[in-house]
């Protein structure tokens, strides 16, 4: 078994804790395109799961990443990245972050400031 069949089968046992655990951080850092790429992959099984919660935030976190990914659309991609959250904050440091989605992210809040976030209820 290769380094990746290893990892990408680890990935798959995570519980419905751990995903919820997971697709919450998600969602707080404003990683939409990511969030999308779990629920349609991994964490699709979430759709039905014996908890009616469950299966309710997972119907609206397909909602936030589907309005997330609109608003990526327009624009660009990482536009509602969180960019002061420790692990976004470590990566610039390092030089390991995309400039273009730095931009983005920085354009979208600069135009954007005081109005409700993506993850808050009252944007949805």
């Amino acid at each position: 078994m290769t380094a990746m069949e290893n990892e990408k089968r680890h990935f798959c046992r995570l519980t419905e804790d751990e995903k919820l655990f997971v697709l919450d951080g998600l969602e707080r850092s404003g990683s939409v395109r990511m969030m999308a790429n779990v629920l349609k992959g991994n964490f699709s099984d979430l759709a039905t799961s014996a908890s009616e919660d469950v299966r309710a935030k997972f119907a609206r976190w397909q909602e936030v990443a589907k309005k997330g990914l609109a608003i990526e659309a327009e624009w660009g991609e990482g536009a509602l990245l969180k960019l002061d959250g420790p692990v976004f904050v470590d990566l610039r440091a390092k030089g390991l972050m995309n400039p273009d989605r730095i931009r983005n992210a920085e354009a979208y809040a600069a135009a954007h400031s005081g109005l409700p976030e993506l993850n808050s209820s009252s944007a949805l």
